[in-house]
Order: structure tokens, then sequence, then C-alpha cells
């Protein structure tokens, strides 16, 4: 955190800078009303404090997910080389890209447009778009607020799923693969052969671990939101979340083994006996004293919640080199979100 007060306030003020009348240009189908709101149907949504927190927070992690989601389409569609060793794992994974970077941008809009039709404040992450893009061919050179190349990737998601435990009651699990501080995209147009395979598969690793936390966050937030209309987006954004993960989990089937390198060392999943086992195992859920059940897990606050989603994010090196400000900005939302109560 900042020493400074002054930097903190004015980075929370830059955080969530942003007009409603930028809003509603960028959102087709929602209004100007008396120059400062966004009018919704015959009447604004209702929102309480926590409704409130809750969105703004999931506006600001579906801006980040747009960022890192451009970075790997750009790549996947414009860089021949991670593009074919993408392909090598799963000869659609380009396509899946491009089409969770489309889905992310929506969801984010989406928020940002229900609160400004709200009488609420959105969120806005330009500011904060400082880190430089990879120098390979068919990056865009323009800012990000995220880091791809420098990646520890929890893996544990791929037993957790395939075992009866769950992370809600203390639970553990092994990592697949150990995936410490590597690249997911590729950084030199020099790169070919296992180093370029190793970078795909760290990514592919990396798209599920994604899309797994997105899944267990919106569930998080569930008993939290009073609106119906709230309540609404996360039940229907959230299982958009869990397809993303169930197509990049299957993915993961088609991994190779690779070691010998520089890079981690990655198991051969084609010959794992868990292979194809990708429907969730029936786990502990709610109480010890009820039978299993198949469910997204973990789904508590302090294990799926957002400051838990935002430590695991930083803890991965996504935002290496981001500012201070960014950080004074995001973890009062994050808490905010986690301290939600339904009224």
């Amino acid at each position: 955190m900042s020493s400074s007060s002054t930097v903190s306030t004015q980075s929370r003020r830059s955080f969530f800078k942003m007009t409603a009348a930028g809003a509603a240009i960028a959102i087709p189908g929602f209004a100007l009303m008396n120059g400062t709101e966004i009018a919704f149907a015959e009447s604004k949504p209702s929102l309480n404090d926590s409704d409130v927190a809750v969105l703004q927070f999931l506006a600001a992690a579906e801006l980040v997910e747009s960022d890192l989601w451009e970075q790997y389409c750009e790549l996947a569609t414009n860089n021949p080389g991670y593009r074919n060793a993408l392909q090598r794992i799963d000869e659609s994974l380009p396509d899946y890209i491009c089409g969770v970077l489309e889905d992310e941008r929506s969801h984010a809009t989406f928020i940002n447009a229900f609160l400004v039709a709200a009488g609420k404040t959105p969120i806005n992450l330009d500011p904060f778009r400082t880190l430089p893009s990879v120098p390979v061919e068919g990056a865009k050179n323009i800012g990000r607020l995220t880091n791809l190349k420098n990646l520890t990737v929890d893996t544990s998601y791929y037993q957790r799923y395939r075992q009866a435990g769950n992370p809600d009651f203390g639970d553990a699990f092994a990592q697949i693969a150990n995936i410490v501080n590597q690249p997911a995209v590729p950084t030199s147009d020099s790169l070919g052969g296992d180093e370029l395979r190793s970078i795909a598969q760290t990514a592919a690793f990396h798209f599920a671990a994604i899309e797994q936390g997105g899944s267990s966050l919106y569930n998080s937030f569930m008993t939290k939101v009073t609106n119906l209309d709230v309540v609404a987006i996360l039940a229907s954004i959230g299982p958009v979340e869990v397809y993303h993960f169930a197509v990049f989990q299957t993915a993961l089937e088609r991994i190779r083994k690779l070691e010998g390198h520089d890079g981690p060392s990655f198991p051969d999943i084609r010959e794992n006996p868990n292979r194809g086992d990708i429907m969730p195992e029936p786990c502990t859920f709610l109480d010890k004293s009820l039978p299993v059940c198949s469910v997204i897990r973990p789904r508590n606050t302090n294990t799926a919640g957002a400051v838990a989603a935002a430590t695991g994010l930083v803890n991965s090196g996504l935002f290496l080199g981001q500012s201070q400000a960014f950080f004074d900005a995001v973890v009062p939302l994050a808490e905010a979100a986690d301290a939600a109560l339904r009224s």
C-alpha cells in the first residue's frame, strides 16, 4: 500500500473517473437522460451499496480479463509460431481465445452500462494501461493492464475437479505442472521449437486457471446481492465463465510431455489415467453431514471472493510492473465487494 494518502485518493478518483456520456456512447441502445444518466426501460434499477460494490469489482475484474485475453487473441491470430504451437494442443484454441475475449468485453461493457443506468459510478481502468506489449510479431504496441511474461500458474484446479475434496473445507490439491515465473506469450521472434511449445502449454494452463477463478468468483457473490436484476446478472454471466473453463480444461487433455529444457516440465496428460474425467467430481458441499454433490468449488468468500481472487492474480505475476496507484485503487474495491451483505 502507498505511504501517501494523497496518492491513494487520487488513484481512486482516476479509477472511477468515467463520464456517463462516455459510457452511453459506447453502449448502443442506451440514451442519455438529463445529460447525466442513462435510461433503463421505464425506471432505473434500485441498488443498495452491496449490490454496487459487487458490480464495481466485477466490472474491474472483467476489464482485467479483457486485457489479458486481448493480448492472447492478438498473438494467437497474428503470430504464426505461437498460433501453430497452440494448435498443436488443440486446433481450435486460437478461435476459443478470441471468442472468450469477445465474451469478457461484453461482460465489462454490460456491467458498466448497468451501473450507469442505475445512476452509479462505472469503472474505468484506462489510467493504468501502462505496461508494455511484448515486442513480437502480431502484438499491438499499446499500453496493457496485465503482464503475461512472468507467470506462476496454479494448476491445482486440474486435480481439484477430479477429486472429492473442496477448498472450502480446507482440502488442498497437488500441482499437475509446476509453472513458476514463465512466459505465456512469446517474448522474442527468435523463439521456436520446445521453447515456443513450453510457452503455449504454459498459456493453456493459464487459460483454464483464469476461467475457473471467474467461475468461483461469481458464485461467491450470489448470496451477497439483493436486487433481483443483479442476481440475474451473476446467475447469467457466471455460467459463461464455467463454460469457458470447461472448454479450456478439455483442451488440456492434449498436453504433451515436455522436459529437458529451460522451461517447466509438463506431463503427458494424454497418458493420464484420469484423462477424460472433465466432469466435476462430487465433493463435500455446505456441510460434511450432507451427501457429496457435483458443484463449482470453492465458493466461500475467504477462498473464492474478491480479495482471494485479486491476491491470486497478484501472486501469479499478472500485475508485475503495475503502479502502486493501481493496487491502491483495486484493494478497496475488493474489500468492499467481500463485505457486501444481502438485505
